[in-house]
């Protein structure tokens, strides 16, 4: 074999060292998956202003659950949109059989943020201290006025003032409560709690009280007021309110996990693994889906559209087309429509599109 020539040399060398800047480069870049924030859902007010509900990292040593003002990003002075290392997760230190401790980061986290965007910038504001943090459901609920616009926690509801600060109601009248979802339905507000199931939320006095609806039903973690009927989805498929009582309309062998408003009475939801059409009467029909984890799906400009892992899916006579949307960090979408847009929430970004097309990137840096 020929010995390699001077210049040879030179060349592996400078392309070496070239490797060698490129990945201490790399090693310098951010995480653009451990931002300070994790998005969880998207809402649009009335006035076009975007809020975002976001999440923090939290101690492990308190199980999870932050009580009080303890929190990273404002003790601390981080600038919310910028990468963390992993020195801003506590430290959890285990010990095993041979009493050898091992250091664990923990990466769970606690939806206690709302950014706003009012078509300049982006501002952040902490959800109340009164609402325990470790508890609030990643969900976002425009349920009227006067109850505005609302973060769900264990046994409280707050509610956006509109300018004047934020309001909270106790919830009573029933164990254990867990409170995931809520909607206003035929001018009624009905709150979901995963232990209990389906309960009417009438005033009394300071506070709401929790009316279950029908025998308690655990499991359940999302609601829907469509076309005069509420639905309710969760452990055993999807189930609709009839008679004061939550009626089967589709069983389903692994949880519903999402659901979203179709065309003239209709709706769809999904599982994990399946997605289905059930229309304003008769028995529900499973859609034609490339292979893939069903993350959401959303109804706009006439099509439905499905998440499928990380890609997104518009549908065309169950024909799936992919749309091209701005990934700069890691993580499955979430569909949702609000404010006349078709929104893609991932963890760490958000993207939108108002045509049903094609997506833009909204910036948080």
């Amino acid at each position: 074999m020929p010995k390699p020539r001077p210049t040879d040399i030179a060349a592996l060398q400078a392309r070496a060292d070239k490797q060698q800047k490129s990945a201490a480069k790399a090693d310098k870049a951010p995480d653009v998956a451990s931002v300070a924030q994790v998005l969880a859902d998207v809402h649009v007010t009335a006035q076009g202003t975007v809020v975002v509900l976001a999440a923090t990292p939290h101690p492990d040593s308190d199980y999870g659950y932050v009580a009080g003002d303890d929190l990273w990003d404002f003790d601390n002075r981080v600038k919310w949109n910028q990468p963390w290392t992993d020195q801003v997760w506590l430290d959890q230190v285990t010990v095993d059989e041979d009493e050898v401790e091992h250091f664990e980061p923990t990466y769970d986290v606690d939806f206690n943020r709302l950014l706003t965007h009012d078509g300049k910038g982006w501002t952040r504001t902490k959800l109340p201290k009164a609402l325990p943090y470790g508890y609030v459901a990643s969900t976002l609920r425009d349920l009227g006025a006067p109850w505005g616009l609302t973060g769900f926690g264990v046994s409280v509801l707050a509610f956006d003032g509109g300018g004047k600060g934020w309001k909270l109601r106790e919830v009573t009248g029933a164990v254990a409560l867990d409170l995931v979802d809520g909607v206003i339905h035929e001018g009624s507000l009905f709150g979901l709690c995963s232990a209990n199931g389906l309960g009417r939320l009438t005033p009394e006095g300071k506070e709401l009280s929790f009316e279950q609806v029908g025998k308690e039903q655990p499991g359940l973690r999302g609601l829907l007021s469509h076309a005069g009927t509420l639905y309710a989805y969760g452990n055993g498929g999807l189930f609709a309110l009839e008679d004061k009582a939550l009626v089967a309309r589709h069983a389903t062998r692994f949880p519903v996990t999402g659901a979203c408003a179709g065309p003239e009475g209709s709706l769809y939801f999904h599982t994990d693994a399946q997605a289905f059409r059930l229309p304003a009467r008769g028995k529900a029909r499973k859609l034609a889906l490339p292979k893939g984890a069903v993350q959401s799906l959303a109804f706009f400009k006439d099509h439905l559209f499905v998440s499928l892992d990380d890609r997104v899916l518009r549908l065309d006579d169950d024909q799936g087309t992919p749309l091209k949307v701005p990934t700069p960090a890691p993580g499955y979408p979430l569909l949702k429509v609000a404010g006349g847009r078709l929104w893609a929430v991932f963890p760490h970004h958000l993207a939108f599109t108002t045509t049903g097309k094609s997506f833009k990137a909204l910036p948080f840096r």
